[in-house]
C-alpha cells in the first residue's frame, strides 16, 4: 500500500461518519465565530478557549511549538490539526463500534 493510499484511508476515517463530521462543523463554526469576534467586534472576550478545548490535546502541542510566530496563525492552524486528529479517533471509534457489533441479520433465537 502506498502512502498516498494510507493517507486517504486515515483521512477517510475523519469524514466517513456522521458524529466525525458533525464535530468538524461545531469545531469550524466555534472557530470561525472566535476568529470573527475577535478581528471585528474587538470586544474582550473568552470565546476562543471553547474550540480550543475542544480541539485539545494536539492544538496545544502545535501552538506551543510554532508559539514564536508573531501572529495568530499557530493558534488558528492548531485549531484545524487538532479538529482534524480528533476527527480521525473518533472515525476510527466509529469504525471499531461497528466492528464490534453483532449482525441485525442473524434469525432470532427461538424460546
Amino acid at each position: 500500500m502506498s502512502f498516498a493510499a494510507r493517507s486517504r484511508a486515515v483521512l477517510a476515517l475523519a469524514w466517513s461518519n456522521r458524529l466525525s463530521r458533525g464535530y468538524l462543523a461545531v469545531v469550524e463554526f466555534l472557530a470561525c465565530y472566535a476568529y470573527f469576534e475577535d478581528s471585528y467586534l474587538k470586544i474582550d472576550t473568552m470565546f476562543y478557549v471553547v474550540p480550543t478545548v475542544l480541539t485539545a490535546p494536539t492544538n496545544f502541542l502545535f501552538t506551543i511549538a510554532f508559539g514564536w510566530v508573531p501572529t495568530d496563525a499557530p493558534f488558528y492552524l492548531g485549531l484545524a490539526l487538532g479538529a482534524v486528529v480528533n476527527a480521525i479517533v473518533l472515525g476510527a471509534l466509529v469504525q471499531l463500534v461497528r466492528k464490534r457489533r453483532p449482525s441485525t441479520t442473524d434469525p432470532a433465537p427461538t424460546v
